[in-house]
Order: structure tokens, then C-alpha cells, then sequence
């Protein structure tokens, strides 16, 4: 049996980026999660080959020698991340979707691969992550009215 990990970063941001995935891919899954900033989540992922890892919001440059001995036991990844990536490495394993730009947040980047699928979700990690501006966008093209989104920025 495939075992299926979800690992992310605890701010809305990494958990709104899981709740799309899970959206699109239901299924059962491990969360493997910290308080904000516990980014060194990799090393609690113990699977076999085969098994599916999905990363939301953690750097891969801070997770690296993990992400390598996941990749190296066969697992397969995916990442999605905006932080600081170094080299991404090149892996039959590794589907990776990073984007460092400063407009970028995690949930963002779920919600392009998805095409929009579950935006509400996005739009609510977006606004966690401080991006106001890119979420009012993206809510106007996804036809929320301008008073749907008011409340959601904190």
C-alpha cells in the first residue's frame, strides 16, 4: 500500500495550500505540520519506496539533505514552495514547483497548478501571506465581488 504525507508549514499559507491538494486529490494522508516557522519537517517523514510526499511552504534549501534521503529511498515528492531554494536538485522523484518571486506565496502556486480549482482556499492563504494586492486580483478574475474578500485580509 502507498502511504501518502502532507507536510507543511503551520501558517495559513502551507495549511491552505494542503487543503487544496487534498481538495483535488482526496485520499488519506499523514499531516506532518509545526508551529510557524518549524520548517524542518522533512526529517519526520518516514516512508518506503513508493510512498507519496507532498511539501507545501518549506524551504528546500533548509530541508535539502532530507529531501535527498526521501529521494534516494525511492519516494516520490512533490514541492511546492516560494522560499529560498538554492540548486533544486533533479530527480526522476522530484516534481518540483518553486517560485521565489517576492508576489509569491505557496498557496498561489497550488492554485496555478489546479487552475484555480479551489480558489477560495488560495485566496484565504494568500492573504495570510500578506499578499493583499495579488489576492484582490486574483479574487476580481476568479468572480468574487470586491466585498466577498473584505473581511478575509488580517
Amino acid at each position: 500500500m502507498v502511504w501518502r504525507f502532507d507536510v507543511c508549514n503551520g501558517d495559513a499559507d502551507g495549511l491552505c495550500a494542503v487543503v487544496q491538494w487534498r481538495l483535488h486529490e482526496p485520499g488519506p494522508a499523514e499531516l506532518v505540520t509545526g508551529l510557524k516557522r518549524d520548517i524542518a519537517l522533512l526529517g519526520r517523514v518516514q516512508g518506503q519506496a513508493g510512498d507519496e510526499v507532498n511539501v507545501f511552504d518549506i524551504s528546500m534549501q533548509r530541508n535539502r539533505g532530507e529531501l535527498q534521503r526521501l529521494l534516494d529511498d525511492g519516494l516520490r515528492v512533490r514541492y511546492f514552495d516560494h522560499h529560498a531554494a538554492g540548486k533544486v536538485p533533479v530527480h526522476p522523484n522530484l516534481e518540483a514547483h518553486i517560485d521565489e518571486a517576492s508576489d509569491v506565496c505557496t498557496s498561489l502556486l497550488v492554485d496555478r497548478h489546479l487552475g484555480g480549482a479551489h480558489r477560495a482556499w488560495a485566496l484565504v492563504g494568500i492573504y495570510g501571506d500578506n499578499l493583499g494586492a495579488v489576492a484582490d486580483r486574483l479574487a476580481l478574475e476568479g468572480g468574487f465581488e470586491p466585498g466577498d474578500c473584505a473581511g478575509w485580509a488580517c
